[in-house]
């Protein structure tokens, strides 16, 4: 089934797709002819931090689903992903002082991994539930994201909070249930509920002020600044380049020597590459955070000063300044003119 997607401009970072070719591989596939089946370029594969369509997207998932006879593959896919895959956001998830904290910076920072996403937290009496929902689509054209997505919240929740074998009280989902739902009852420990009016994780409200292991329960590889040798060819180390400075640019300060030290490169040689692609580093920073900047301030609830923190920026003058530098307007100027 294709979705039928109202909003072509929607999209999301290729990291929702994180570990899709070694889930198609025990069946004998490989992933490069479902993108380009669906318009997607393989090589985004290869970097998390690239944009591609939501629709075109959320295809290619029941695509793989479908040709691999692996009706759970979306739910094993979010629940294997490593929690970076969602962003920048990850890491702020893992400093949260308590479960509800991490939620709520779920909700703030989700829409910036993914645009045309609804995630919302209700609490009612005893129980709260966590909810997902891409705008447009109904939820059995996209039945594999929806599980994804609810696989990496419990995922999230075993990684980051209070116990490593945690469990809801019950999970729902929008789309029906498959032919055998077993593989979704084991991995979630709960009763799983299909044809539901949302996909939510329904838990006891007390876990809202359970305090967090943050990143204790990170797995090596996930903590900010990991090395990982860079031996790419130019337009891959740009990529990967961008992808390290998109990270970065949350902690304030990006340094050359602090990126070159994570692609494993001494400060020197990445400057060679760098001009040899024709780059200089600063500017392409500057370039990435007036992107990013715009991105952000599609995203109408978050409020100014929080964007601010997302680019690095201490105070939100500083981020005005420079977003009027790149512009010509002020953030708050830029977003009226989006409405």
């Amino acid at each position: 089934m294709q979705a039928r997607w109202n909003d072509a401009g929607a999209t999301i970072r290729a990291g929702a797709l994180t570990g899709i070719r070694a889930a198609l591989a025990p069946r004998g596939l490989q992933p490069e002819p479902l993108c380009e089946r669906r318009g997607v370029d393989p090589a985004l594969l290869d970097n998390a931090d690239a944009r591609l369509p939501v629709g075109r997207y959320v295809d290619l998932l029941e695509d793989a689903a479908r040709v691999s006879g692996n009706a759970a593959l979306g739910l094993r896919l979010g629940y294997t992903q490593p929690l970076s895959s969602i962003g920048p956001g990850a890491v702020r998830m893992s400093r949260a002082r308590s479960f509800g904290e991490a939620v709520r910076i779920l909700i703030a920072d989700l829409p910036l991994h993914q645009d045309g996403v609804r995630i919302a937290l209700e609490v009612d009496g005893r129980w709260a539930s966590l909810s997902y929902s891409i705008r447009h689509l109904h939820g059995i054209e996209y039945a594999q994201d929806a599980e994804l997505s609810i696989g990496k919240m419990l995922s999230a929740a075993r990684r980051l909070g209070p116990s490593a074998d945690w469990a809801p009280a019950q999970v729902h989902f929008e789309h029906p249930a498959p032919a055998d739902p077993s593989a979704q009852r084991r991995l979630f420990g709960a009763p799983v509920h299909f044809s539901q009016p949302r996909n939510a994780l329904i838990f006891d409200r007390a876990l809202l002020e359970a305090p967090m292991r943050g990143a204790e329960g990170l797995g090596a590889g996930e903590a900010a600044g990991t090395v990982l040798p860079c031996t790419e060819s130019a337009p891959d180390l740009v990529a990967a380049l961008k992808g390290r400075i998109l990270r970065a640019l949350p902690q304030g300060g990006v340094t050359i020597e602090a990126i070159a030290e994570q692609l494993a490169l001494s400060e020197r040689t990445l400057q060679r590459r760098l001009q040899e692609a024709g780059l200089n580093f600063q500017q392409l920073v500057e370039q990435l955070r007036y992107e990013t900047a715009c991105r952000y301030l599609q995203q109408g609830h978050l409020p100014l000063t929080e964007i601010g923190y997302l680019l690095g920026y201490s105070e939100p003058s500083a981020f005005s300044r420079a977003f009027r530098r790149w512009s010509g307007a002020s953030p708050l100027a830029y977003r009226r003119q989006l409405s």
